[in-house]
């Protein structure tokens, strides 16, 4: 692989690895603050039957890129710390995210 493309994957795992954290911290988002308390309070559960699983999904998908980046020099361990223990808390995820914009400036403002 040459460097050109190397950079160029690194970039595109990267922006990956974003975009399922801001995913992942709506999705959070969304099941703590509307889902959960409409399923308890109104006693509409579908809404965690639907989220539960988006979320899940979003926050296995997440921790599986991270650690394919860190395995794979792309993303820097304590990146890839702060991306896991952001997606466990609502808003973490979207402090993770300002995080890794500032430590990659090519994700974009």
């Amino acid at each position: 692989m040459t460097d050109l493309h190397r950079g160029a994957s690194v970039r595109a795992h990267r922006r990956l690895i974003y975009w399922l954290a801001f995913a992942d911290g709506l999705a959070l988002l969304a099941l703590v603050a509307i889902a959960v308390p409409a399923k308890h309070l109104l006693d509409m559960p579908a809404g965690v039957s639907v989220l539960g699983p988006v979320h899940g999904a979003l926050f296995i998908s997440l921790a599986l890129a991270s650690l394919t980046a860190l395995a794979r020099g792309i993303l820097r361990p304590g990146l890839a710390l702060l991306l896991f223990l952001g997606a466990l808390l609502p808003f973490g995820a979207f402090f993770a995210d300002h995080r890794l914009k500032k430590a990659y400036p090519e994700l974009g403002a």
